[in-house]
């Protein structure tokens, strides 16, 4: 998941600014100066500040985007111009972005509560600021005016004019005042909602209790890690990287069943009516800017245009895995009745069942694996991958500049030229208060500024595999060096695209294309030469993954994919499901959609995993379907590019050239065409699957 966590909202909404802007930005920067929070090599962005800094920054950052708004809504109608009227939006939109960072990626990494806290408190205004800006019809008055001229500009300077213009009326500015005032009062109220939510995701700490004997099956490494109670007793949380393992491994089902019903029980108390109320209230939102519903008003703006094009996608695609998805069902079943007996077959024997069931087939114990992928040394081989495909060299910072000791800190150069690209940072550990998933963050946008210089583009990839121990390095799943490689595909996305405006950097292409590039990178995942770069036995590196076990992974890749592939079209009906109802009872929809979807296993009762799905409070909503509407996207660029050959530089420079680079100054149609020399085609998604 790219974090565009809050890309809809505060991180990359707020807009504005003079060429004035830059001079602001840096005496805004200049009153925290010192110490580890130096600008360092072009980073602006900084992660050191205390709490009251922290809140003293979102509110200069707001008087300045403020000040530039005032200025541009000052111009006579009879005087806008480009320079006057559209370049200090820009500006601005380039300029304050890494000072927003600096007061909003706190809550996703600090230590400290109290600056976690802070952070949250800095959104929250951030938001509401954002909010007001966007609804100044003075502001739209006078960019709808220049536009209206129709002056002769570039290609990209006109597709940023077109996209405030639609921007500003997608949010009501064309409307009423009274109608403007109903919409500043919802999505102001939406924004909090939404961030309370996602909070209590973040600080949800539930822990349970079990013994060795109800742990059985699950990896002793494994046990060794949990903490022990004077009882005998494990604690396990609920997080991730206890939570797969046991689901996976664990052979007691009563134990899979408790643990999974918590799991899905995750702040269903506080965040079930928070999300209830917030689909109301996006639906009221809709409704006054001219759609039917939520859903119409997001896929306006996508691939997919309509949210009747997004169902018949869902559902023809869900009909296609029926019958494979009913066969891989009759052989769980099959396999649960031979070891537990007539228990009926739930979601939480699925991993546990899938697992066991390809251990056999393949006759490789997944588990094990691990052995093969220290996670130094899949760090090491993605990199290399990487720096050769797109043509890039990575270099270390050895005196980072970094928000926790833990943090790596790496420059991007172009391997041709040298030209320094930007800069990526790697959290890969979990600990107390951080983001709970995977996740890449843009910190700094790698645009043109005021001053014609190119801005640095920055990321973070934020993940939580597990921490090493003095007796053995962490070691890695598959499936974790799957999601790796994938979020780092995020990473490379902003540093390689190369616009002149904030609005179009890479994770800014539609909501449903964006997933693409990293999801046809996950290919190199399942291929034997690329296996081997990122992989190493822990005890003795040399060795790389053996050939019997590459081949069991690329078998491994379409065993299960019907019912595996039912799972993400039920989150994507679900997504859609709730965003085109006024009222909607979250539990009892997922309780329908469950069955019908999944082939007739159902949802446990008293359980609503709509109270932690991120998503649809993250950057989603309304658009969780582009997953899998972008993978057959990334199918199609795999077989028709890279099949042949996962490590041809000249090829991984094409796609640097033509679906990274451009970032959003292109749809994302233009950008398939335009790779792949002809329009794209489900068939190869399809033959992916098996069902083809």
């Amino acid at each position: 998941m790219k974090a565009r966590l809050k890309q809809k909202r505060g991180i990359l909404a707020i807009a504005g600014a003079t060429a004035g802007v830059a001079l602001l930005a840096k005496v805004l920067l200049g009153h925290f100066k010192g110490g580890s929070n130096e600008t360092i090599d072009g980073i602006h962005v900084r992660f050191n500040y205390s709490p009251s800094e922290i809140l003293k920054q979102a509110d200069e950052v707001i008087a300045m985007s403020k000040r530039v708004y005032d200025q541009v809504a000052a111009v006579p109608i009879d005087e806008v111009s480009y320079e006057r009227v559209i370049a200090p939006l820009a500006n601005l939109e380039t300029e304050e972005f890494p000072l927003v960072q600096s007061c909003v990626f706190p809550r996703l990494v600090a230590v400290s509560k109290d600056v976690r806290d802070a952070s949250a408190e800095a959104e929250m205004r951030i938001d509401a600021h954002n909010i007001k800006c966007s609804m100044r019809q003075d502001v739209y008055r006078v960019v709808k005016a220049f536009a209206d001229k129709d002056e002769p500009l570039g290609p990209e300077a006109q597709r940023y004019v077109d996209r405030l213009v639609r921007d500003f009326e997608r949010l009501g500015l064309n409307l009423s005042k009274e109608e403007r005032r109903q919409l500043e009062i919802l999505n102001t109220k939406i924004g909090e909602l939404c961030l309370l939510f996602q909070q209590n995701v973040n600080e949800e700490d539930q822990v349970l209790y079990f013994s060795e004997a109800e742990l059985a099956g699950v990896p002793t490494d494994f046990l060794k890690e949990l903490k022990r109670l004077k009882d005998g007793k494990l604690e396990v949380s609920l997080k991730y990287h206890h939570y797969f393992p046991i689901m996976e491994r664990c052979k007691v089902g009563a134990t899979r069943k408790a643990l999974g019903i918590a799991h899905d029980r995750r702040c269903i108390r506080e965040n079930v009516p928070i999300l209830e109320k917030v689909l109301y209230m996006r639906h009221k939102v809709a409704q006054i800017l001219g759609y039917e519903n939520h859903a119409e008003y997001e896929t306006a703006v996508r691939m997919a245009k309509s949210p009747e094009k997004v169902k018949d996608f869902l559902e023809s695609i869900s009909a296609r895995m029926s019958v494979l998805a009913r066969k891989e069902l009759r052989k769980l079943r099959d396999m649960k009745m031979e070891e537990e007996g007539i228990e009926p077959f739930s979601m939480y024997d699925l991993r546990y069942y899938i697992n066991k069931a390809e251990e056999a087939e393949f006759k490789v114990d997944f588990e094990q694996i691990k052995q093969y992928f220290p996670i130094e040394v899949v760090t090491q081989g993605l990199l290399k991958i990487y720096q050769d495909l797109l043509g890039l060299r990575f270099k270390e910072v050895h005196r980072p500049q970094v928000w926790h000791r833990e943090v790596q800190q790496y420059a991007v150069f172009d391997a041709e030229t040298g030209e320094r690209m930007g800069f990526f940072y790697l959290d890969l550990f979990p600990r107390s208060g951080k983001y709970a998933h995977t996740c890449v963050c843009s910190l700094q946008t790698g645009c043109v500024q005021s001053d014609g210089t190119r801005q640095l583009p920055v990321a973070a990839l934020l993940a939580n595999f597990t921490r090493p121990t003095r007796e053995k390095p962490s070691l890695l799943n598959h499936g974790e060096v799957v999601r790796y490689f994938h979020e780092f595909g995020h990473v490379m996305h902003h540093i390689c695209s190369r616009p002149s405006f904030a609005k179009f950097t890479g994770l800014r292409v539609e909501d449903d294309f964006v997933e693409a590039p990293s999801q046809m990178l996950e290919n190199w995942c399942f291929e034997s030469a690329s296996l081997k770069l990122m992989s190493g036995y822990y005890k003795d590196t040399r060795q790389p993954i053996p050939n019997d076990i590459c081949e069991a992974l690329v078998r491994k890749r379409r065993s299960f994919a019907g019912i595996l592939t039912k799972r993400q079209l039920l989150f994507g009906l679900y997504d859609q499901a709730i965003h085109t109802s006024p009222r909607v009872d979250t539990a009892s929809l997922l309780k329908k959609l469950h069955l019908e979807v999944m082939e007739g296993i159902p949802m446990a009762e008293g359980t609503n995993f709509g109270a932690s799905f991120s998503h649809v409070v993250g950057g989603y909503d309304g658009s969780y379907y582009g997953y899998l509407w972008s993978e057959v996207f990334s199918a199609d660029m795999f077989a028709s590019k890279f099949k042949w050959n996962v490590l041809s530089r000249a090829t991984g420079r094409e796609y640097r050239e033509k679906v990274l680079k451009p970032g959003a100054c292109k749809d994302g149609f233009d950008l398939l065409e335009d790779f792949l020399e002809r329009e794209p085609s489900e068939e190869a998604f399809l033959i992916s699957k098996g069902v083809l």
